[in-house]
């Protein structure tokens, strides 16, 4: 968070989605996720929270992602599921260069960087995986 605020970055927190039906998913691994979940959603460590998990989790089976965003693998979206994700930051807000942090439980930390251009209603994204202190 430092690094990115001295370069002017703000961060965006971004929830881990779903991915029962899958063979890696397991409940041990879910009660892993929803404290992760629960840390970006309250604990105020980011500048802004995008809630992918309840955007895209099916209210029917909690543990899954909603049937019209699956790719048909579980864990991964069709392009309706990565729209909904998309909607789900606010960039009606002030933020013009932003990072928003994803990462699976177990696997390295994953994130986008976005550049918000609004005369021109365009965004730059550039992926960023993270591991042992390179970026």
């Amino acid at each position: 968070m430092t690094r990115a605020h001295a370069r002017g970055i703000r961060v965006v927190g971004g929830t881990i989605t779903r991915y029962g039906g899958n063979g890696g998913w397991t409940a041990a691994r879910e009660a892993v996720q929803q404290p992760v979940n629960d840390v970006t959603r309250y604990d105020g460590i980011f500048d802004a929270m995008a809630d992918f998990d309840a955007t895209v989790r099916d209210s029917d089976v909690p543990h899954r992602i909603r049937q019209g965003f699956d790719s048909g693998d579980h864990p991964h979206f069709n392009d309706a599921g990565l729209q909904a994700m998309a909607d789900a930051i606010d960039l009606t807000s002030t933020l013009t260069r932003f990072f928003v942090s994803v990462s699976s439980a177990g696997r390295d930390p994953l994130g986008f960087a976005f550049e918000w251009t609004p005369a021109s209603r365009l965004i730059t994204t550039r992926s960023v995986l993270r591991t042992e202190g390179r970026q």
